[in-house]
């Protein structure tokens, strides 16, 4: 797993009708406090960015006034991005700052490609009648971007932040796991290594007249499995110096239900999980099951890529 060393922290200046508002939204406010706090862990150095998506109208009246309106709009955005400077210079955290033009979520890969950038930090959006936390920018960074994407979501700071590592085993999994316990090193939480095992397959089973202690024993075999390769992942880290350990969970049932179940439950805080992309008609997408999971997500939620991940944005 790469060092943070470098984090682009997305900057939505819009707010109600506002094109540069004077104060950022709620939900902004929170992802610059906690990117903040994430570079000071680090030690990592901070980029605020800022893309402004232009309806066609707002466009043609910039272009018809260019020097007044463009220098206005420009003018208060960078104002409002030196402020965020001073806010994290006042936690000794370096930064710099960037206004761009266009599809945020475009935008916010391009400079990742160009800055080399290590991680991206961006606000959710509120609850509204979708009932989703993650909107189509933190979507497409998710699908798209090349380095891990934390989405923040506004919530009250916990004593001691519970964290939920979803693993399929893989190496993405372990690379994650490895970032999060080194992350407690430092600052305490309270880890859960999570893998659901899908049990749709018992019921079909059973429908072919797989007789119940059969089809128990099997659970249970498979059940032992897991936990010995979760255990043997969880080996490779250094989690037995953490003040909370970390406990291992298999959970049954389907992941996009299970998991979700799971953070509710536990109210956790964060959850950590690896995203597989995959080429198809309509573009490169994150895997099915992390896809319908992520729409019943109430959390925040860092997500990762392959190593070998290659983003499909590229300059127009």
């Amino acid at each position: 797993m790469q060092n943070i060393n470098s984090i682009l922290v997305g900057v939505d200046l819009t707010h109600a009708d506002r094109l540069v508002a004077e104060e950022l939204n709620e939900q902004t406010a929170e992802a610059v406090e906690r990117a903040i706090w994430v570079a000071a862990l680090f030690n990592a150095r901070l980029e605020f960015f800022a893309a402004m998506d232009l309806s066609a109208h707002t466009k043609h009246l910039l272009e018809e006034d260019r020097d007044h309106l463009t220098n206005n709009v420009e003018d208060e955005a960078h104002r409002v991005m030196s402020e965020l400077i001073e806010q994290a210079k006042a936690k000794g955290v370096e930064s710099s700052s960037k206004v761009a033009f266009g599809a945020p979520w475009r935008e916010i890969i391009l400079e990742v490609i160009r800055e080399k950038h290590d991680m991206v930090l961006v606000g959710t959006r509120p609850h509204g009648f979708t009932g989703r936390l993650f909107g189509g920018t933190v979507m497409n960074l998710f699908r798209q971007c090349p380095c891990p994407v934390y989405a923040v979501k506004v919530d009250e700071e916990p004593e001691i932040p519970e964290i939920v590592v979803a693993s399929d085993m893989s190496e993405v999994s372990s690379d994650i796991l490895n970032f999060i316990v080194s992350s407690a090193q430092v600052a305490d939480m309270k880890i859960h290594l999570v893998h659901a095992i899908d049990t749709r397959l018992d019921e079909r089973l059973k429908g072919l007249g797989v007789n119940q202690e059969t089809l128990k024993k099997c659970a249970e075999d498979i059940k032992s499995e897991i936990e010995n390769e979760l255990n043997e992942q969880l080996a490779q880290t250094d989690f037995r110096t953490l003040t909370y350990g970390v406990q291992v969970h298999v959970l049954e049932g389907s992941p996009d239900v299970a998991i979700p179940a799971f953070l509710a439950e536990h109210k956790v805080n964060l959850l950590a999980m690896g995203t597989l992309a995959r080429s198809g008609l309509s573009g490169f997408f994150i895997g099915n099951t992390a896809e319908r999971m992520l729409e019943k997500v109430n959390c925040s939620v860092l997500t990762f890529k392959p190593s070998d991940f290659v983003s499909p944005v590229v300059p127009e």
